[in-house]
């Protein structure tokens, strides 16, 4: 009998000792929850602003750096088509950018090789066209306009739009303009961003 009781006075301790585990254990993963940053739209918002003017600051005086590149050539004559991708240039096109400008990030890099990759293939369709597709316009400003025109624009203090996705945000830099008279508000260009390793960097600048 007493053997009984020592057998049940053991295991109704071994079940309350599973239970506090268990209790201890939850009560942790709370605390390790409620001690996660919060996500912070306005501390957010102010970064990209922040990344995106410094970008084209920096972009207006230093274009000419990435414009250096021959990203592309006439495969039979200079300059002439039919033209082909010069994936060596674009590598170290590619490896400038990951050096020496911080605001562009890794998929920045990966959706402008994808446009290359496009172009490439628009190479080989139009092989006579003189106007290589996809270079008869800045990327970066995604226009035609001088590269002052956006900056002017991304400088003045007019409120951004930006729309959230997770990691992603779509950023529209707004702009006024005259309309018979009435002041209007478009937009100057959208920008997609992607946070990588807790920093915004820009994923993309150009519409296909």
């Amino acid at each position: 009998m007493k053997q009984i009781v020592f057998f049940l006075f053991v295991t109704v301790m071994g079940l309350m000792a599973c239970k506090d585990k268990k209790q201890a254990a939850g009560k942790e993963t709370v605390e390790q929850k409620a001690a996660e940053p919060a996500q912070d739209p306005a501390k957010d918002s102010a970064e990209i602003r922040m990344v995106i003017t410094d970008f084209y600051n920096w972009y207006n005086k230093n274009y000419a750096k990435l414009r250096n590149y021959k990203l592309y050539s006439g495969i039979k004559k200079k300059d002439a088509p039919p033209y082909k991708i010069n994936w060596d240039e674009v590598e170290k096109y590619q490896d400038f950018i990951r050096t020496s400008v911080p605001q562009l990030g890794e998929e920045f890099i990966k959706n402008q090789k994808h446009f290359f990759q496009q172009c490439d293939s628009a190479f080989k369709v139009d092989v006579n066209d003189d106007i290589p597709y996809g270079f008869d316009f800045d990327w970066i400003t995604n226009s035609q306009e001088d590269t002052q025109y956006l900056v002017d624009e991304i400088n003045k203090s007019l409120p951004w739009t930006i729309t959230w996705s997770g990691d992603h945000a779509t950023v529209d830099v707004k702009t006024e303009y005259d309309n018979n008279g009435e002041k209007t508000t478009g937009t100057a260009i959208t920008i997609v961003m992607k946070k990588e390793n807790g920093e915004w960097k820009i994923a993309k600048t150009w519409s296909e």
